[in-house]
């Protein structure tokens, strides 16, 4: 059985978000190295938030390769997640490189693409979760 759009999209998706997850390392020991006591929230965030969107989207691959939905609900999905993750690393890199300390006390303008991320991502959960207890 070769491998399905579902899960190329998955891999990729994982695969460039713990890409850029070890990017966002480099401006963390340079912060550090300059001798702040720590690197900033949202840096801080989108680096591991987006290690750990790379990790779950690539063990993900599994959840699809199970399931029993048609080609086209496991490729939403896929996609949904994908989307999902690169609002939450887009809205943690705006909230660090404007600023922003905490975004929800100061509205910052950012949180709206966490908002933006909640549904594709319940969604594209959703359908996984529904091919993988159909496929039970």
């Amino acid at each position: 059985m070769g491998i399905t759009l579902a899960e190329k999209v998955l891999i990729v998706g994982g695969v460039l978000n713990l890409a850029y997850g070890a990017l966002l390392g480099f401006p963390i020991v340079v912060i550090r190295a300059r001798g702040a006591a720590a690197a900033p929230r949202y840096l801080m965030s989108a680096h591991i938030s987006t290690l750990l969107h790379g990790t779950a989207l690539l063990g993900l691959v599994w959840a699809a390769r199970f399931s029993t939905l048609g080609a086209g609900w496991e490729e939403v999905g896929a996609w949904l997640l994908i989307a999902s993750s690169t609002l939450v690393a887009a809205k943690d890199t705006l909230n660090w490189l404007t600023g922003v300390q905490d975004e929800f006390g100061e509205k910052a303008k950012p949180a709206l693409l966490g908002a933006l991320a909640a549904l594709p991502e319940t969604v594209g959960i959703g359908i996984l979760v529904v091919g993988v207890l159909q496929a039970l």
